[in-house]
């Protein structure tokens, strides 16, 4: 086994012990469990809920936002695999592969929004 094997090791087993030794001990040294009446509501407050809880959430932001983030770690990676392929110019495979990767980015991401109608402008 290499020095960064056994680091790995004995890092994974202080952590394991720490995780199982707080466990054990929340168990034995916690305050017990109170059982009430009142856990079983809705919200454990003593209000009463009111209203309908079912409202009409708009997600069209999110939608943006999630658009938003997938072109953007697109281009980080065509970022990173033009920085890799850079001195490679006599072949036209890194070029395909790019084209081919931002195609099944861009038909995922057009998966993902195809049940999206209503679009905020």
């Amino acid at each position: 086994m290499e020095a960064g094997i056994d680091t790995f090791l004995v890092f994974a087993g202080i952590a394991a012990v720490f995780g199982v030794g707080s466990i054990v001990a929340n168990r034995m040294l916690g305050a017990k469990p109170r059982k009430s009446y009142l856990q079983l509501t809705t919200y454990e407050c003593g209000e009463e809920a009111e209203g309908e809880a079912q409202i009409d959430f708009p997600t069209q932001h999110y939608t943006f936002a999630i658009v938003f983030v997938a072109v953007d770690v697109i281009g980080f990676i065509l970022a990173l695999w033009a920085l890799t392929f850079r001195g490679i110019n006599s072949s036209l495979s890194p070029m395909l592969i790019a084209f081919g990767f931002t195609a099944l980015a861009l038909i995922g991401i057009y998966y993902a929004l195809h049940g999206e109608r209503r679009w905020v402008v």
